[in-house]
């Protein structure tokens, strides 16, 4: 588990929110009636949410855009096929593609009504965006 944050805090020029509070985690799985996998859980209490290069992931702690809640409430209001358990990671902001995460911390890209797993967890997922990273020209 502790791996996810390790890779974190080794990227370089990260943006981060302040970490959450369980009171904070605790309203916003009631909000969203599901139950945040443990990979998520300790992402959030460390740094609230992060970006770097073109990744950015939703997270606590912060308004707008980039809060968990907000991301997936404004999802599922435009898109009656979003699936019960999950929430929005990233919004790839590429042909209303996003990134979601299940209870279980499986990571899938959702399309509109089609979903393609993308990894097993969370900490998968970040070395991918991690590589793309690496490829972006600074």
């Amino acid at each position: 588990m502790a791996d996810i944050i390790e890779k974190i805090k080794k990227i370089k020029g990260l943006g981060r929110a302040k970490g959450c509070t369980f009171e904070q985690i605790k309203q916003a799985q009631a909000s969203l009636g599901l139950i945040f996998p443990d990979e998520y859980l300790e992402y959030v209490k460390e740094f609230g949410c992060i970006d770097f290069g073109s990744t950015e992931w939703t997270g606590l702690n912060i308004k707008g855009y980039l809060n968990t809640v907000t991301a997936t409430e404004k999802e599922k209001a435009v898109n009656d096929k979003f699936p019960k358990g999950c929430f929005v990671l990233e919004d790839l902001n590429i042909d209303a593609q996003m990134v979601i995460v299940n209870e279980k911390g499986k990571v899938f890209l959702l399309n509109h009504d089609q979903i393609t797993p993308l990894c097993d967890s969370m900490s998968e997922y970040l070395d991918k965006c991690i590589k793309k990273k690496g490829n972006q020209s600074s």
